[in-house]
């Protein structure tokens, strides 16, 4: 499935999660995600972030 706009499906996901009250969300990593991601918690909107690398060779961020 292609993404258009992979940003604001992040801060959809992230937005999701907290509507929730999810303490984690996994979202496909890339360096732009995680330069915002880093925004993020840099301006406190989040505690912290990890880059997760899977079995398969994939990442995603949580």
């Amino acid at each position: 499935m292609a993404m258009n706009d992979p940003l604001g499906d992040m801060i959809a996901r992230i937005h999701n999660a907290q509507m929730r009250n999810k303490s984690k969300v996994s979202i496909p990593a890339s360096k732009l995600r995680v330069s915002v991601l880093d925004v993020l918690k840099t301006e406190g909107f989040i505690r912290d972030y990890a880059a997760v690398e899977h079995s398969n060779g994939s990442m995603a961020s949580r």
